[in-house]
């Protein structure tokens, strides 16, 4: 391109910008506009129009204003709505009379909606659900268009009463069916993506051949697709969404808190329906509170009087010359947005404007770095911070002068977890109080780790996760079984002392093998040992479809492991599940020889993988079954 048709493009550019800038600042001069009659409310700042069907509850129409060019954005026949997923905890003894029960539910209808005006400066839409029959939750679900602001904030409130049924919430989210095909969106992008894989792609509109899995299809082009290769950590969650023909509709994240499950909850982010026999309807989830990979559902009992607050999100709107452009300036915002929250113009008993803080400092007296465990706040009783989900989460990574800081945290009393350090237990202390507008100073805490004795040799790092292992940073993907069998056709032999956990130890060891049903370790030993031997295991995931895992040293079987399935990692595109497991195999030292000595550990009803890839295509990875390690240590006590 010569120097005249360069100068020219750019100055293209700057015209559409200001353009695009006048029209902003015109529209950021309008207030919040309201109309409404029967069927419809209809909020208008100058920037998008948000149009809410009463009857329905839900957005039927979000249409982008800016510069004059009222762009549909969504499905209008389906729109955004609030749905859940739960029930009743115990099913009533007389079921004659009940309602027809359902999985899903969509709790909102048109008999409980208002309209809030704040002025001119915003407007709030609330609809409102009473507990039914199977869902015994009252439920709020607000929606607020700002003056000034291409974008709008959703929030949802669940109330139980005590005396009513006891309930379960295994999910609740919002969901915007996005405009179908690439009529307005022609590309994904979710931020801080999880895995080696691009950050943004475009979204398929290809033919599927054939349905694999639920939402997992093999298409025209051989690709498979699945939701599950979209997710993220909970840690990961700021902004992702759609954009194509300059426009962009994002999903953003004020705050995490509310997040069941902690930082290492995973969820889903984006994701494509069929429309016939091609993917064309694109949706982007909220996922308030999930059950995905192992996370526990939210459990309220008959006598818990339990409120919580979920949200907000904030869906934004923007347009720009390029994709990567309107992505990065919607990662901007969102980033403004969590520096600002909780936000003073929300107005809530169950919102809370006044926060604390906590802080501390970590010493781990067996002379380990604590540098990057997680610190994490959660409910003050003894459920796994990873599988609570009534209360609220706050988590920061403990940096590398072992201090940490959580702040902006609800008033209440909180246990402490310090889960990482190289450790497979973690720390935990209970009754921590936080008071508004105050910083509750933990002092030095003094984490004594328990002592198996000396370490002779451990593979890979007790925290949680398998990405320091071959392929574990790079799990989104559907068919990790066959993937494995391409990359290790003689199986794992993991030599202490020369293998490296990147190259020579996969993340996950499947039901099935390539040529020998186990993976072998090799160590060499300078003299025989005494005392007591113990070989810990940490599990990030386990779907055990084919017997135990059995452990051998030197020929002799020592142990068969059994693990309670932790979750969908296996089969769903995950490198780990929520429900983390230790196990400790316990033996005599003395089988410990001087010299080479040999650990195996296999399926107990492994079989032969088939020898051709159509023949491999043909398997689920349910069947096939598999762990995925977190870490392995060989200690023995004299």
């Amino acid at each position: 391109m010569n120097r005249l048709a360069t100068a020219y493009l750019s100055l293209l550019m700057s015209l559409a910008v200001l353009l695009f800038i006048s029209g902003t600042v015109r529209a950021q001069s309008m207030g919040v506009v309201v109309q409404e009659n029967n069927a419809d409310i209809i909020l208008n700042n100058g920037l998008i129009q948000l149009t809410f069907s009463k009857p329905q509850a839900r957005i039927t129409s979000l249409i982008d204003e800016m510069g004059g060019r009222h762009l549909e954005l969504l499905n209008t026949s389906i729109g955004m709505y609030f749905d859940a997923n739960g029930g009743r905890l115990r099913k009533p003894r007389h079921l004659a009379n009940a309602p027809k029960r359902r999985s899903y539910f969509v709790p909102l209808t048109g008999r409980g909606c208002r309209v809030i005006r704040h002025g001119n400066s915003s407007a709030e839409v609330i609809f409102y659900a009473k507990p039914s029959f199977w869902f015994p939750f009252a439920i709020q679900a607000h929606f607020e268009l700002r003056r000034g602001q291409s974008g709008f904030y959703a929030w949802v409130i669940y109330h139980h009463q005590a005396g009513t049924p006891g309930g379960a919430i295994a999910q609740t989210r919002f969901v915007i069916k996005a405009a179908d095909g690439h009529s307005v969106f022609t590309h994904w992008a979710v931020d801080k993506y999880a895995v080696q894989s691009p950050l943004m792609g475009v979204l398929p509109e290809e033919r599927i051949i054939q349905k694999i899995q639920d939402v997992t299809y093999l298409l025209s082009n051989k690709q498979i697709w699945c939701k599950y290769d979209y997710c993220l950590f909970n840690y990961q969650f700021l902004c992702y969404g759609l954009a194509g023909h300059h426009t962009g509709l994002w999903m953003t994240w004020p705050s995490t808190s509310f997040f069941n499950g902690g930082p290492l909850r995973q969820e889903l982010t984006v994701h494509q329906q069929h429309v016939g026999d091609r993917l064309a309807k694109n949706n982007i989830l909220a996922m308030v509170d999930g059950a995905h990979f192992g996370e526990a559902a939210v459990h309220v009992h008959r006598t818990d009087n339990w409120n919580k607050f979920f949200g907000p999100v904030f869906v934004y709107v923007n347009n720009g010359p390029s994709l990567m452009g309107m992505y990065h300036q919607a990662r901007q915002v969102a980033r403004q947005q969590r520096a600002q929250a909780p936000f003073r113009w929300l107005h809530s008993a169950d919102y809370p404007l006044a926060r604390g803080a906590v802080e501390g400092a970590v010493h781990m007296t067996n002379g380990h770095d604590p540098a990057g465990a997680w610190a994490v706040l959660s409910g003050n009783g003894n459920t796994d911070w990873a599988l609570q989900g009534r209360g609220y989460n706050y988590w920061t990574k403990v940096k590398p002068d072992g201090r940490f800081v959580i702040g902006k945290i609800r008033p209440g009393v909180y246990k402490l977890s310090i889960c990482g350090g190289n450790q497979f237990q973690q720390f935990v202390r209970h009754n921590i109080r936080v008071e508004p507008d105050q910083t509750t100073n933990l002092g030095m805490i003094r984490w004594t780790p328990a002592n198996r004795g000396k370490t002779l040799w451990e593979i890979g790092v007790a925290n949680r996760s398998a990405r320091e292992f071959f392929d574990g940073n790079n799990v989104r993907h559907y068919r990790n079984f066959i993937r494995y069998l391409k990359n290790f056709p003689d199986d794992v032999t993991y030599t202490i002392g020369s293998s490296t956990p990147a190259k020579n130890w996969n993340f996950a060891q499947w039901g099935w093998y390539s040529k020998k049903p186990y993976w072998t370790i090799k160590f060499n030993l300078p003299r025989q040992q005494q005392g007591k031997a113990t070989l810990t295991f940490g599990f990030c995931a386990a779907l055990m479809s084919r017997g135990g895992l059995a452990v051998t040293l030197n020929g002799h079987r020592i142990a068969v492991l059994h693990l309670r399935k932790s979750g969908a990692a296996v089969y769903r595109s995950g490198g780990q599940d929520s429900r983390y497991q230790v196990r400790y195999v316990t033996f005599n030292a003395d089988s410990l020889k001087a010299g080479l000595n040999r650990i195996t550990l296999g399926f107990t009803r492994a079989f032969k993988a088939p020898a051709t890839y159509a023949q491999q295509m043909r398997y689920h990875p349910t069947p096939v079954g598999a762990v995925i390690y977190d870490a392995i240590r060989l200690q023995v006590m004299h």
